[in-house]
């Protein structure tokens, strides 16, 4: 991997990000989700303000970057990538690296409409738990488009796994609690993802325990996924570059 054309990558490809409205489409659903927020009754708790953070790498993150794909592929990019010195690897960590940046910057007007002007330390919090929100949502967006065949196969595959990752949201709003709730979602990433944006919102919320679990669970998907997204994207786009 070279880090000078990885860098390239990544620079065309918020120049195709821009060119097919993928900014546009953001600024929209962040602009829904600030509406949402602004709307809210004063004192409302961080766990509604948290909850509409969560659906942000899932729109963002994983449907914007499935979408992008499959363009790609229609406009024959991939053949085009095999026969040039970057790699697959590069491929997917300048995806990664855009969307992910694309999901922090939309996160965080989100959260300054929610807690208007929110102090420095609680911003940084935010930065930190959506850029591990961010990432996860990319690479399970990267791994579920790597072999879909449309759009239609894609939000097929998609739409089950989100409705297991909204699961915890019965424990994030207390209808689950104590030890049933990890029984029912300890190995859910939507349960550490949550875990992770309430920390940020208030460390106090949640235990030193829970947010080691938020975190290195994260980290842990994320590197499982990274590395399938790896090996899927490797196998369809046919890499003969050096």
């Amino acid at each position: 991997m070279n880090p000078a054309l990885l860098l390239r990558l990544a620079l065309w490809d918020i120049r195709v990000q821009m060119r097919e409205r993928i900014y546009l489409f953001t600024v929209f659903t962040t602009a829904f989700f600030t509406t949402a927020v602004a709307l809210l009754p004063d004192g409302a708790p961080d766990t509604v303000i948290t909850g509409i953070l969560f659906l942000d790498p899932a729109i963002v993150g994983a449907s914007f970057i499935g979408g992008l794909v499959l363009l790609e592929r229609s406009q024959n990019t991939p053949p085009a990538l095999a026969v040039t010195p970057a790699s697959p690897a590069d491929y997917v960590l300048a995806k990664l690296m855009t969307f992910t940046a694309l999901t922090i910057v939309g996160g965080l007007a989100i959260v300054i409409v929610a807690y208007w002007r929110p102090p420095t330390a609680l911003v940084l919090r935010f930065a930190l738990a959506l850029a591990f929100t961010g990432a996860l949502g990319v690479l399970g967006g990267l791994v579920l488009v790597a072999t879909a065949n449309s759009i239609n196969h894609f939000i097929a595959r998609a739409f089950p796994i989100s409705i297991l990752l909204f699961l915890p949201f019965l424990a994030h709003f207390g209808a689950v609690e104590g030890w049933l709730a990890w029984a029912l979602f300890g190995i859910n990433p939507g349960h550490a993802m949550l875990r992770a944006l309430l920390w940020a919102a208030d460390p106090s919320a949640i235990t030193t325990a829970e947010t080691l679990y938020a975190f290195s669970y994260m980290a842990l998907v994320s590197a499982v996924l990274l590395r399938w997204a790896l090996a899927l994207h490797t196998r369809t786009i046919g890499y003969v570059g050096s």
